[in-house]
């Protein structure tokens, strides 16, 4: 997918289809089923961008680089505020070299890739209606890693797997959604998060050379501040 924006435009227009043919009477023993319920688990897949400049967001909307974001959420009849838990993961480039490994042929694979763990405390709005608004506190880390695989052409040589270099980061900030119903238990999600981070180390001039040996640099970093999601959520 190279337009994040098609994929935003996509999804509202899919649930704003889906709400129009919902019809009144489904609607009202949906939401009488939902108020009989003392909890309420939403989970969430989505596509996710970091953010790295918020003054310039044609860049994201054009060449976006994509990762996915997975968020779970339990929230009570009754109580205000509602926990939940963000997993996020995103490549940032990847190279690929024809190796000799050990008198073995293979090729070797080298990511670099960040990710996040963050808890969330919500706010949500109108829990019962088709259109559900929402806040959120973040607080957790966000990292980054390079992992690297030698996959030989032999299949009786193991494929080799290594984590060269890992970096993490605390994170804290603050998040608002929507949800828009496109079925009786599914939802469209979209959403923007802004976060602090403290310093942290990227990968930088990758390579890998003759003797299959992974090469890189490491400079100080400020993490991207914000990133937007949007995908699916299932509420049950």
């Amino acid at each position: 997918m190279k337009n994040i924006s098609f994929l935003l435009l996509s999804v509202f227009f899919f649930s704003l289809t889906s709400l129009g043919q919902d019809s009144n009477d489904s609607s009202t023993k949906d939401n009488k089923s939902r108020n009989h319920n003392k909890v309420t688990r939403i989970f969430t897949f989505a596509a996710m961008s970091d953010i790295h400049d918020e003054n310039n967001f044609d860049i994201v909307l054009n060449s976006p680089q994509l990762g996915f974001d997975f968020s779970y959420n339990r929230q009570e009849k009754g109580k205000m505020f509602s926990r939940g838990l963000s997993l996020g993961w995103q490549p940032i480039a990847t190279t690929n070299e024809s190796i000799v490994f050990d008198s073995l042929p293979g090729t070797l694979k080298a990511t670099n890739q960040m990710f996040h763990a963050h808890y969330t405390l919500r706010l949500a709005f109108f829990r019962n209606s088709g259109f559900q608004p929402y806040l959120e506190g973040i607080v957790g880390a966000k990292g980054a890693a390079l992992t690297s695989s030698f996959n030989s052409d032999s299949n009786s040589q193991e494929d080799i797997n290594d984590l060269p270099y890992f970096s993490a980061t605390w994170n804290y900030g603050y998040a608002a959604g929507i949800r828009l119903r496109a079925t009786d238990f599914i939802y469209v999600d979209i959403r923007y998060a802004r976060v602090q981070s403290g310093d942290l180390k990227r990968i930088t001039n990758m390579s890998i050379d003759n003797t299959g040996d992974i090469n890189y640099d490491t400079d100080l970093w400020k993490a991207p501040l914000g990133y937007l999601r949007a995908g699916l959520t299932f509420s049950f």
